[in-house]
């Protein structure tokens, strides 16, 4: 089976698209998988309208070009923290065309078991769309009001700490019923808590506490995730284990360089090579 290449946290940036587009028809993955984070960021109404541009203009050509230039590959994605979704339904209208939507979702390719989820745990950032409290524990988030998307328009949102609910964890058990998680690669946006791949500029972990829960738990063989484009960098890796687990956070550092990791699907973690670090 070809590899797969994993990316995430592109944010709209043409060069890294023009970048991916390049290193797939050069190498024909069995797959690409980004994990979140497409579009431009792009605050309050006005915003929702660009990334709707973005995803109905931009991503959509981006999609048939890498068609024609390895049409063997398999686009799947999902959108991030950044991304509103009130625009969610331009990614459903391709689904099963153009690419594989995978939040909330499990897919097959090749034989394959991908299973997908686009939560993280509350920011300090304003766009609250893909944003849920973790398990129902107590936990004290930096900022709990922002703008969640209705419609066409971005609404205030206030999340309430006496109430903590939906959670991250409910999500991620609905993820359980549809797939055997020991057999399963997760691509989540956030990563989960405490391990070289969700560290911030002051080494301080912020990953998702219910995602490392369910990973010790369910044990799957690979989980890929993105949303702290820095951790690479501070954590001098970008993997880490898990029990059985193999972590992976290519990071995303801002310049037009691309970050990925080229992996074998069938051997989960084993063998992985990143397009700035190199092989693990």
């Amino acid at each position: 089976m070809p590899d797969w290449f994993f990316t995430s946290d592109l944010h709209g940036q043409g060069a890294l698209y023009e970048e991916l587009m390049a290193v797939s028809a050069a190498r024909r993955p069995g797959a690409v998988l980004i994990g979140g984070d497409l579009c431009p960021h792009a605050t309050g109404t006005d915003g929702i309208a660009h990334q709707r541009l973005f995803l109905e203009g931009f991503l959509v050509e981006f999609a048939r070009r890498l068609r024609e230039g390895s049409p063997e590959t398999q686009l799947l994605l999902l959108m991030g923290n950044d991304d509103w979704a009130a625009n969610l339904d331009c990614l459903e209208r391709y689904d099963g065309s153009l690419w594989r939507l995978i939040h909330g979702r499990a897919v097959q390719v090749g034989g394959v078991r991908v299973a997908g989820s686009s939560w993280v745990p509350i920011t300090p950032f304003g766009i609250k769309d893909w944003e849920r409290w973790e398990d129902g524990d107590a936990e004290s988030p930096a900022r709990l009001d922002g703008w969640v998307s209705h419609g066409r328009d971005a609404v205030p949102h206030r999340f309430d700490p006496a109430l903590r609910s939906p959670t991250i964890a409910e999500a991620l058990e609905e993820l359980v019923d549809l797939t055997a998680p020991a057999e399963t690669i997760f691509v989540l946006h956030s990563p989960p808590r405490d391990t070289r791949c969700d560290m911030i500029g002051a080494g301080i972990h912020v990953g998702s506490r219910a995602i490392r829960r369910f990973v010790e738990r369910h044990q799957p063989p690979l989980v890929l995730g993105g949303h702290i484009h820095e951790s690479p960098r501070v954590s001098a890796s970008f993997r880490d284990t898990i029990g059985r687990t193999v972590v992976v956070n290519p990071g995303q550092f801002g310049t037009s360089r691309l970050c990925g990791v080229w992996f074998d699907p069938e051997q989960g973690g084993e063998a992985m090579r990143h397009t700035v670090f190199g092989p693990s």
